[in-house]
């Protein structure tokens, strides 16, 4: 054995190692040109490792991983390139506002980034650097870094990665082997389906996926990526249908991370539509702990993992620790993560700041997420953060800011038009606006709509939330048998599936109705007996989430915290690090430390982002 094949990564040395096609890690008949040695240099600054990829890449990447029939020319390939392309330019652009970053909120450092000042976007000098780095790098080696950035689920540095391949294989004297070219195609149709929501372009990755599939790809990652594209385009058929394969060489990384941490995450976000939620928590809670153990918590594919396990646990009721878990999520998402990430990050840290009455620290969140989404330009994060202001405004009973909220999504809708999730977000609004002004019979008309459109997609879950607040419309409009009967089903169909929050978080008339119910005597109810148990246990949290008293919990806060606490955290919200506070206010750094400790537990949070967030929404700042 030669010294560099002592050095290479288990993966690259192994001849049984798989690609994520499946295929095999061996390039058996091909001469493949190996690269000239590149010594270190302190101005590249490229690492030990980096230099015995770059020797050896060609015989990693090429390796059989796709065969002559693995992607027919032209049409779906073609127009994937151009997509990923297409997505390559509007990354981290402002594309809702024109502005080159997000407006700076009480959640983010100076410079419109996270908390302690990090910027949603590297700096000029950076980029400049690393393009510079790159460019000295082969092709098949960035192929290596485009496929470890989207294990990690960096979807948009695994894109730009790809869009350096191309720059690089353009070039006369680049020499590529026509099978690299292949698994760049692949690659790149796994990182539209992951990332893009227009059915238009997860189709067309779709077309690339399954004609490797059906020329002998056969791995666990591959199938995976099938499931997922499936699942988006709501074509379930076909989603069972892709064969669950066990990996054939677990010690391989690469591929063992898509199929045993990203494709689990997206099977729990399936399993909770079709109301199987004890299954999906199972899936997402695994995910999130392999993801913690090889990537740590301030990953995306963590963080991914984590958002979508915070909703269920928030659905089945468990609120203990989720703030926590989320907002060690939103850190990776406001820096590299994608959208969907985002909004559930976003959507379930306001749902549960509201639950506690902190209904000014729920206003926060979501001016954070409409922001995040204007600088990243996702339309549909950003008409959904509205909509969920629109709900906080209606319990509030400003009827005039809600609409003023339903204009501006009326205006995403017009910019963008071929984005779902902004028209199903309009069409909600409306209907809950339509409810709170008294004219309950035209709402209850969208949301029978939109319950419909639920059911033609098999979104079972969002189906049944659906149908909770149509029946609350129908019981404010007079249409007290239809109502009544649709809560009673919708109780069935949670009690056994382990739905929770949805009854408890109702609106009033829902509300009346669970009361009535639960005293009223077996006869005349006519309800299942073995339904009284799960009222009770809604009607117990909704009074106890009722009785909640945020000033009183400020006003302790207020008055526990020390003068000098004070300065610490007011100049922890400006994103300064424990260094420059101690040269602000003239103490030590160890001193600045022990007053970080002692907000952190005054205020009950466990990051500086959290403590800054908790401050801005009792006032503190």
């Amino acid at each position: 054995m030669s010294k560099d094949d002592r050095q290479q990564p288990n993966y690259l040395k192994d001849p049984e190692s798989v690609l994520p096609d499946g295929s095999s890690g061996t390039s058996a008949g091909m001469n493949v040109p190996a690269e000239p040695y590149q010594p270190p240099s302190r101005v590249l600054a490229v690492s030990r490792r980096d230099l015995h990829l770059s020797r050896s890449n060609h015989a990693a990447i090429s390796l059989n991983c796709l065969d002559e029939r693995s992607v027919t020319s032209g049409g779906s390939i073609q127009a994937v390139r151009q997509l990923s392309l297409a997505v390559v330019r509007r990354h981290d652009s402002a594309v809702l506002y024109g502005e080159s970053r997000p407006p700076r909120t009480v959640l983010h450092g100076p410079y419109g980034g996270g908390p302690t000042g990090t910027s949603n976007s590297r700096p000029r000098s950076e980029l400049k650097a690393l393009e510079s780095r790159s460019a000295q790098l082969s092709p098949n080696t960035l192929l290596v870094r485009a496929w470890r950035s989207l294990v990690e689920l960096r979807i948009d540095d695994a894109l730009a990665t790809l869009a350096q391949f191309d720059d690089e294989i353009a070039r006369a004297d680049a020499s590529v082997a026509p099978r690299s070219r292949e698994f760049a195609e692949v690659l790149r149709a796994v990182l539209l389906v992951l990332k893009s929501q227009d059915g238009a372009i997860v189709r067309a990755a779709l077309a690339v996926l399954e004609n490797r599939h059906r020329s002998g790809g056969r791995s666990p990652a591959l199938a995976a990526a099938l499931r997922i594209g499936y699942w988006k385009v709501r074509d379930f058929d076909r989603y069972y249908a892709v064969p669950r394969l066990k990996h054939a060489v677990p010690t391989h990384r690469g591929t063992h991370g898509l199929a045993t941490i990203i494709g689990p995450t997206f099977e729990a976000v399936v399993e909770a539509e079709q109301l199987r939620l004890a299954v999906a928590t199972r899936l997402a809670r695994g995910a999130h702990e392999r993801a913690v153990s090889r990537f740590g918590k301030q990953s995306p594919v963590t963080a991914r993992a984590a958002v979508v396990l915070a909703e269920l646990l928030y659905e089945e009721g468990r609120h203990t620790g989720l703030d926590a878990l989320v907002m060690d999520s939103l850190t990776a998402v406001r820096t590299s993560g994608d959208e969907e990430t985002a909004l559930r990050g976003f959507r379930v840290l306001a749902r549960l700041t509201a639950r506690r009455g902190d209904t000014e620290f729920a206003f926060l969140v979501l001016k954070e997420a409409e922001a995040l989404a204007a600088g990243r330009g996702w339309p549909g994060m950003m008409a959904e953060s509205l909509m969920l202001r629109t709900q906080l405004l209606l319990k509030e009973d400003r009827t005039h800011d809600a609409a003023i909220c339903i204009e501006r999504i009326e205006t995403l809708v017009r910019d963008f038009s071929s984005d779902d999730t902004s028209q199903a977000s309009l069409a909600l609004a409306r209907a809950q606006v339509l409810v709170a002004t008294g004219d309950a019979r035209r709402g209850a008309t969208i949301l029978r709509e939109l319950q419909a459109a639920s059911c033609g997609k098999r979104n079972n879950y969002w189906a049944l939330q659906l149908s909770v607040q149509l029946a609350d419309a129908l019981l404010g409009c007079g249409d007290q048998a239809e109502g009544r009967a649709m809560v009673i089903q919708a109780l069935q169909v949670g009690a056994r599936a382990g739905v929770y929050q949805t009854f408890v978080d109702a609106g009033a008339h829902v509300a009346e109705l669970l009361l009535s119910l639960h005293h009223a005597t077996p006869q005349d109810s006519r309800l299942p007996p073995e339904l009284r148990p799960y009222i009770g246990s809604i009607l117990a949290d909704r009074a106890q989430q009722r009785a909640g008293a945020l000033p009183t919990r400020a006003s302790r806060v207020t008055e526990s915290l020390s003068p000098r606490e004070h300065s610490v955290l007011r100049s922890m919200s400006c994103g300064l690090s424990n260094k420059r506070i101690a040269q602000e206010l003239q103490i030590a750094p160890e001193t600045v430390k022990s007053h970080v400790k002692g907000i952190f537990i005054k205020l009950a949070v466990q990051t500086r982002a959290h403590a800054v967030s908790t401050a801005g929404a009792l006032g503190l700042l």
